[in-house]
């Protein structure tokens, strides 16, 4: 259950993958409200900014000037469906499975699931990774089971060889930001970036 208190500054994020979204979310900044509703609450708008610059699908697909290791921060709980439960672990697997069911919903340019995906299986490797599991409340069903943080990955010397699965590999890492990871990304969840984000220093006061 959210709870909103008087004076609270909350902060809210909007990715648009299709063409109809952006198009709508042109317009909509153009002429700007000054609050917006949800439920009985009236809340603000005190501050507009662009996340990431805007880009389309082809342009995702240019690859970088050399191959790399990539980062990925997971930096609201991030989960995956897998066989009826929660499976909070990024399995390279789950990762682009993730990420090419998106871009097969929105790019127009359809890529053949399973042959992408078993090239991922034998041929991303996590160089390194920090990662903490937690609990939260996503949605009427009770609690999800995720994991933050973040890991290093990159291709064998054999997957490179596969210029076309290459190309997507990066195309897909790119994307990640727009589309976040896993399930319940409407909730908040998922919500992933390409720098090896260090967590927040906890402070504790000792009485």
């Amino acid at each position: 259950i959210l709870q909103l208190e008087a004076n609270q500054i909350l902060r809210w994020q909007v990715h648009a993958l299709s063409a109809k979204v952006v198009q709508f979310l042109q317009k909509w900044l153009t002429k700007l409200p000054q609050t917006l509703k949800l439920r009985d609450a009236s809340l603000k708008i005190k501050q507009v900014t662009i996340s990431h610059p805007p880009t389309t699908y082809p342009q995702l697909l240019e690859l970088p000037a050399q191959y790399s290791n990539v980062n990925l921060s997971f930096i609201s709980p991030t989960s995956f469906r897998r066989k009826g439960h929660h499976f909070p672990l990024p399995v390279p697997v789950n990762l682009f499975h993730s990420y090419l069911r998106r871009w097969n919903d929105f790019s127009q340019i359809p890529i053949s699931q399973t042959s992408f995906l078993d090239w991922i299986d034998e041929n991303v490797i996590i160089h390194g990774h920090r990662l903490e599991s937690i609990k939260v409340a996503a949605g009427k069903r009770g609690s999800v089971t995720g994991f933050t943080g973040a890991i290093s990955c990159g291709l064998s010397k054999a997957g490179l060889a596969h210029t076309e699965f290459t190309q997507l590999f990066y195309a897909l890492v790119k994307l990640a930001p727009h589309c976040g990871t896993g399930h319940k990304t409407t909730f908040g969840l998922g919500q992933t970036c390409l720098d090896w984000v260090e967590p927040q220093p906890t402070t504790s006061t000792q009485v």
